[in-house]
């Protein structure tokens, strides 16, 4: 599979009601049963699983129609597509769960989400989610909190690393320090792709906790070993000593245009003489002659926050920063990947 495969699953999630159809074939085990084993009778499937035949029906004939199923006369089956989509069954439940998260915010509060930022983000359920003023303070009810949102960024980070590490030289990086950098899966991707590499990941103190927890369970060992938390508020607090690759991923768009230059003054300080400074950010949602996917909405939520790279571009440049290097990739939105170096 390519770095681009997981991107399969978007395809099964185009509806609300393509996502009712898909979550619901994987609680009532109708995925897994079919998964891997022979094509099997509609009237049999629905005895063996406990499901009345109006029920399953509804659910077949909506998984045929969506490309997940097919039938061969009585007869269904997983298709291979949707065999490789489920090869990604994390993403493609996280997917579901977050644009299920989001899609009562833009069911009732659309007109405010286009014309009043304010009044949306006051009202809206998904930014109540993400305060990252519960995060300062370790209690067993931050960190419940926190896991909510963390279990979407992770799974996202866990798929979206790899096109843009692809296109990193990581060789010569003996030290690593990722800003804003969540439960760490992106610094467990850097580590991984290179043995010589010491990672340290930022972020507030409940965010490293559940981080701690992350790595300790997907980690190997010796990966696991040269990653190091650094609980902090990257806005004020001390930080980490300079290192040879410092990294801003999925981070900057979380704050207005000042605050975002204010980080990048504070990043440019963490880069050592010679080193580099890396960002890896979402680019504005382009909708024009498109038609927005369900899967879309936690992205369409954000819509107000995703700027072009040109901010960045500018600010790295007054900062002294040479060989700035500027790419998209294109994911399930187009992200910005900027490097540039510090100078000797």
């Amino acid at each position: 599979m390519s770095a681009y495969d997981f991107l399969r699953v978007n395809a099964f999630l185009a509806t609300e009601m393509d996502a009712r159809a898909i979550k619901a074939a994987l609680e009532l085990g109708v995925v897994d049963a079919l998964n891997g084993g022979a094509p099997v009778s509609e009237s049999e499937f629905s005895a063996r699983q406990g499901i009345n035949r109006s029920g399953l029906k509804l659910l077949i004939d909506m998984l045929e129609a969506n490309g997940a199923v097919e039938r061969k006369g009585d007869y269904i089956a997983l298709t291979q597509a949707f065999k490789t989509a489920l090869s990604f069954r994390d993403l493609l439940e996280s997917r579901i769960d977050f644009a299920d998260l989001v899609w009562p915010d833009i069911h009732t509060l659309f007109p405010a989400l286009l014309t009043d930022l304010p009044q949306f983000m006051a009202r809206s359920k998904v930014f109540e989610l993400f305060r990252y003023d519960r995060c300062l303070t370790v209690t067993p009810e931050n960190l419940r909190a926190a896991a909510a949102w963390t279990r979407f960024t992770t799974v996202l980070t866990r798929y979206e690393s790899g096109p843009a590490l692809d296109a990193v030289d990581l060789g010569g990086v003996g030290s690593f320090t990722d800003l804003g950098g969540n439960t760490g899966e992106f610094a467990r991707q850097v580590c991984a792709r290179n043995p010589a590499t010491t990672a340290t990941v930022v972020d507030l103190p409940v965010v490293c906790a559940l981080g701690k927890e992350h790595i300790a369970a997907v980690a190997e060992t010796a990966e696991a070993a040269r990653i190091t938390f650094f609980p902090a508020d990257m806005r004020s607090d001390n930080l980490p000593p300079p290192a040879d690759l410092v990294a801003f991923k999925s981070v900057l768009h979380d704050w207005p245009d000042a605050d975002a230059e204010r980080l990048l003054e504070r990043g440019a300080g963490l880069v050592r003489p010679g080193g580099r400074l890396m960002i890896y950010e979402r680019g504005p949602f382009e909708t024009r002659g498109k038609r927005i996917a369900y899967v879309s909405a936690p992205d369409l939520v954000f819509l107000h926050f995703l700027r072009p790279a040109e901010l960045y571009l500018k600010k790295l440049s007054s900062l002294g920063f040479g060989e700035i290097e500027y790419r998209t990739i294109d994911l399930d939105i187009r992200f910005h990947l900027i490097v540039a170096r510090r100078p000797q």
